[in-house]
């Protein structure tokens, strides 16, 4: 059962060029935007964006490319641990993590969590193993979380429907209050996460899109889109679960959409 549901910002970025995350401005605004769960399971962190470690140890964890292109701005106080401990839990009280996808601005702060479960697709987890390709390399940060030791793979194989999704097999830990919903596209493995509420659903779509403008379908955000594509590991998976989201969006009024970069999505909870 989940009694509550806090935002978390677990992160800030800053590259260059808004326009190419839908923003007019010089250099972007860029969130980590997480979820922080209140069960009967214990505390659940959706995300965990970066953690103590990428702060405190940016080039070495993350690579110094990385960091300068990144513009991370550094700031303990916005790590999940820092956040859990200011809402007065303690980090043991963590016990599960689900994992959109194993990106360095979801996964960093795994390892502030060691005692955790990570649930994550095991596709991803895979792709996260192959660091042959430019692509995940820049992607992937092992350093993040290979010495954690409780994972449990999910297979992404359909499962039943989820309006127009579905849901994946075998996760019955949370009695279908919380789901995983495969999205590949935006890397191999990529997954949403659905949240069941009193009048509805919260769903998080990771990286499944950048901006609530995407959401309608009716912005031209041709800058935005090429980025996607860039990024994506499958553009054709992309589009065609990005479809889904905006038909969901425009159909499901009982379902809640927000991505995990969006700084207009989180500023809806923080006010």
């Amino acid at each position: 059962m989940i009694y509550n549901i806090h935002h978390l910002h677990c992160g800030t970025l800053c590259p260059v060029c808004g326009p190419l995350f839908g923003q007019n401005t010089f250099h972007a605004h860029i969130i980590c935007h997480c979820l922080l769960l209140e069960t009967d399971q214990g505390l659940v962190l959706v995300d965990t964006g970066l953690g103590m470690q990428d702060y405190l140890h940016t080039e070495q964890r993350l690579g110094r490319l990385t960091a300068k292109i990144a513009r991370i701005q550094h700031d303990l106080s916005l790590s999940a641990i820092a956040q859990i401990q200011q809402l007065g839990f303690q980090p043991s009280d963590v016990k599960h993590i689900l994992l959109s996808h194993l990106d360095f601005d979801h996964a960093g702060g795994i390892s502030d969590f060691p005692n955790a479960t990570v649930h994550v697709l095991s596709s991803e987890y895979n792709a996260a193993q192959n660091l042959k390709n430019i692509k995940n390399r820049a992607r992937y940060k092992p350093e993040q979380f290979k010495q954690h030791r409780y994972w449990n793979f999910i297979e992404p194989a359909q499962g039943e429907n989820w309006f127009n999704l579905h849901r994946t097999q075998g996760l019955q830990l949370f009695q279908d209050e919380i789901l995983m919903i495969p999205l590949p596209g935006h890397s191999a493995g990529h997954s949403g996460i659905a949240m069941q509420q009193s009048a509805g659903w919260l769903f998080f779509c990771g990286d499944a899109y950048y901006s609530h403008l995407e959401l309608d379908g009716k912005h031209s955000l041709r800058a935005l889109s090429k980025l996607e594509q860039t990024f994506a590991e499958d553009n054709r998976q992309r589009l065609k679960n990005l479809n889904k989201i905006q038909h969901l969006a425009q159909t499901e009024s009982s379902i809640e959409i927000i991505c995990a970069h969006d700084p207009i999505e989180l500023a809806r909870y923080k006010k």
